[in-house]
């Protein structure tokens, strides 16, 4: 662990720690090593870390209330990004004038580095990883870290002073997030996702906008000229602004022009960065993130050469539009990831004939903003807790639907209805929690069905016709 380059603990004495996550985790030892007396609490009884964290010597308190917890003395309180601003414990902090830091901001202020920083409704983890492959293929020392992986605060303070970091932010962390300075700062996107977190889209717009607000006028705000929202949330940051389009020329940043990626230098520089040919997907949404990527990375100092040498290998990660297998002319593609309707309308636009998994936890979003984008879908099986929302949507626009009780119900259901020539699509436009771990897990899950579903056709048999026998539903 490097030594911290300044100390915002003076004062501190006492933290109270809610999650035993990793990022709480981390939170907790970072603290714990700084002599400052920890608390952790967790909903869990049985979190299998707590024997672990006691041994380390801090106090763990299971299925307990945090704000019961919370005590006298206690002047920082570091929660879980799944804990809410409306959360009694944090509703207490704030009365009592309790300081509130997320774990990235405890991390960047104790141990500080060079951060380029992403946050956005999509895209994040995509965009996030070009970055850090970016600098990396230029020669310099890079972490990935934040949701991709690592706790901000743990690469913080175990990489060395020169060391890059590039952090994929949620609305969460950035809500409780005040100093957190990115040299570049990149908002991708800003759609209807969290509002049982924020309650309102203005709560979480701002939120997303709080990426910037710890920069100073060396520093860079990256808005995405193609998302009007984002632009505006542009205007109140401090950092110098550029821009990044996957649709048309920009004055500063990277834009499209015809059929390349062409950056613009603050220098005035013009040098064409890839051509959309040369990727290995010229899908908009992954053409957004290259663009986004390369504009962060040419900002802090990478050379285009690095930058295109990059963009061109680069493939998409799991679970978003990602192809499982194929018989009989259908595909079936894993698009787990797509927890929002932002990011579903993505792949509901990516394919000329659908037959659509979808649902799941729907956050407080309205879903009857997805009906126009439903043209492509000739059939859609639901799941989970919005399954009757969506359908009411599917009907509202056309579209014959069934609820499947579980993931893998869903794909024996949609390979039922498949023909060739369709690609049968997990894009849920919902979180899992309420039927999975993760999204990862939906998307496992998904993908062994689909294998499953193939490897039990007869020979040269589509999927479809082998499958009508599938039930276990009802037509919505």
């Amino acid at each position: 662990m490097i030594a911290p380059a300044s100390d915002h603990l003076e004062g501190i004495d006492r933290a109270l720690v809610i999650g035993l996550g990793a990022s709480g985790r981390a939170a907790a030892r970072i603290l714990n090593d700084r002599g400052v007396a920890v608390t952790m609490v967790d909903d869990d009884r049985d979190h299998p870390a707590a024997a672990e964290l006691r041994d380390e010597g801090l106090r763990v308190e299971l299925g307990r209330a945090p704000v019961d917890v919370l005590g006298e003395g206690t002047a920082l309180v570091v929660p879980s990004p799944g804990v809410p601003e409306s959360a009694p414990v944090l509703r207490a902090a704030a009365r009592d004038a309790i300081t509130v830091w997320s774990e990235p901001e405890l991390g960047m202020r104790l141990y500080p580095h060079r951060l380029l920083a992403v946050t956005g409704t999509n895209g994040k983890t995509s965009t996030t990883e070009l970055i850090a492959a970016m600098v990396a293929a230029a020669g310099i020392e890079v972490a990935a870290c934040g949701n991709i992986g690592r706790p901000v605060s743990e690469a913080a303070a175990a990489e060395p002073a020169s060391t890059v970091l590039v952090a994929e932010l949620s609305s969460f962390q950035l809500r409780f997030a005040s100093q957190l300075r990115a040299e570049v700062g990149v908002l991708l996107n800003v759609a209807p996702d969290h509002l049982d977190w924020h309650r309102t889209l203005d709560a979480y717009a701002q939120a997303k906008a709080r990426l910037w607000a710890g920069q100073t006028a060396d520093d860079w705000a990256v808005a995405n000229a193609d998302d009007a929202l984002t632009v505006e949330l542009q205007a109140g940051a401090p950092g110098r602004p550029a821009t990044f389009s996957a649709t048309r020329d920009v004055a500063l940043g990277v834009g499209r022009e015809g059929d390349e990626l062409v950056l613009r230098a603050p220098d005035g520089h013009r040098e064409v960065v890839v051509a959309l040919g040369e990727l290995i997907s010229a899908a908009p949404h992954h053409v957004a993130n290259v663009a986004a990527a390369a504009c962060v990375a040419a900002l802090a100092g990478v050379d285009v050469a690095s930058i295109r040498t990059t963009a061109r290998g680069f493939s998409p990660g799991r679970h978003r539009l990602e192809p499982i297998t194929e018989a009989g002319g259908v595909t079936f593609v894993n698009d787990s990831k797509a927890t929002n309707v932002h990011a579903a309308t993505a792949a509901l636009r990516a394919f000329p004939s659908i037959v659509w998994i979808a649902g799941g936890l729907a956050k407080g979003v309205d879903l009857s903003t997805l009906g126009p984008h439903l043209g492509r879908v000739r059939r859609a099986v639901l799941i989970g807790e919005a399954a009757e929302e969506l359908a009411a949507v599917c009907r509202a626009a056309g579209v014959p639907a069934q609820v499947a009780a579980t993931i893998e119900d869903a794909v024996a259901q949609a390979a039922a209805h498949a023909r060739s020539g369709d690609t049968v699509v997990l894009s849920p436009a919902c979180a899992s929690f309420d039927q999975f771990r993760d999204y990862a897990e939906r998307g496992e899950r998904f993908a062994a069905a689909a294998r499953d579903v193939v490897g039990a056709l007869p020979s040269g048999r589509s999927s479809g016709s082998a499958s009508r026998g599938a039930g276990g539903s009802h037509v919505a």
